[in-house]
């Protein structure tokens, strides 16, 4: 009997997954509101609604917390860290890689790049690198990551997560200096954050499903944040999806060519 009960909880969480995406879709949304709408009167946010854009980045590590369920699978969310220092280490450096060479292309095919590292230069670019990495990847990679890869196999289970990634930005593509939506940034959040979610699942699959190499890698996407300098630069924008489609072809073939994913470690028929 607790064999039959315990078979039945991947496809459980598998359906979670869906219900933490609504709900962290929900939280960061409406946490935007205040400065969306202040932005669209082309007005100064007020200091609350600042506060709230900060907080909802926090919306995926909420819906989590929401939804989760026993302990055993916090647990699992929140305390895999461990794994050799080089996997953080090459997390962190790959995004600015994939810029630096992508910059490079775009300067050898004619372009004229503004800048080759586009750094953080205030708080609020600091605060992004420490926020963001920590408000979803618990989200996106802990809890994620593991019910669509055992679901859908781990080449088309990351490219889900990052299709939710890229949805759940939304709001994110309200921008002051269009004073409205704009329409490139959502398009380029739906091709991109996809494509960035084979590398990062083949690195979170090699590290043992660290936390540690998953917030590393959306770390160093900040650390070296291109739209800082390409803002609609639409070779820059271009050389980059070329490079970053080249890395994510080659991380989907080594997902493809390891074991695939059944179960994690917390899935096995015992009680918690």
């Amino acid at each position: 009997m607790t064999a039959n009960v315990f078979s039945k909880e991947p496809a459980a969480r598998e359906a979670g997954v869906f219900l933490f995406f609504v709900l962290a879709c929900l939280i960061t949304w409406s946490l935007s509101v205040p400065v969306i709408l202040a932005w669209l009167r082309r007005e100064v946010p007020s200091p609350l609604g600042i506060a709230c854009v900060g907080l909802s980045a926090f919306g995926p590590l909420l819906a989590v917390l929401a939804v989760a369920g026993p302990r055993h699978r916090l647990r699992e969310v929140f305390t895999r860290w461990k794994t050799p220092v080089h996997w953080p280490l090459l997390a962190l450096v790959t995004p600015l890689a994939i810029h630096l060479v992508a910059t490079a292309l775009y300067a050898a095919l004619g372009g004229h790049p503004k800048a080759w590292f586009h750094p953080p230069l205030n708080a609020e670019h600091v605060a992004a690198l420490i926020v963001f990495p920590l408000g979803e990847e618990f989200g996106w990679r802990g809890f994620a990551h593991a019910p669509m890869a055992r679901r859908f196999g781990a080449v088309r289970g990351a490219l889900l997560v990052g299709s939710m990634w890229g949805s759940w930005h939304l709001f994110y593509s309200f921008t002051p200096e269009a004073a409205g939506f704009d329409w490139l940034q959502l398009a380029l959040s739906m091709i991109e954050l996809p494509l960035y979610a084979l590398p990062i699942a083949w690195m979170f699959e090699q590290a043992n499903r660290s936390m540690a190499v998953a917030i590393a890698f959306h770390a160093g996407g900040h650390l070296d944040h291109l739209e800082r300098g390409a803002g609609h630069d639409l070779g820059l924008h271009a050389a980059h999806i070329f490079v970053l489609a080249v890395v994510a072809l080659f991380a989907a073939k080594a997902l493809a060519a390891a074991p695939r994913v059944v179960q994690s470690t917390s899935y096995r028929t015992q009680p918690s």
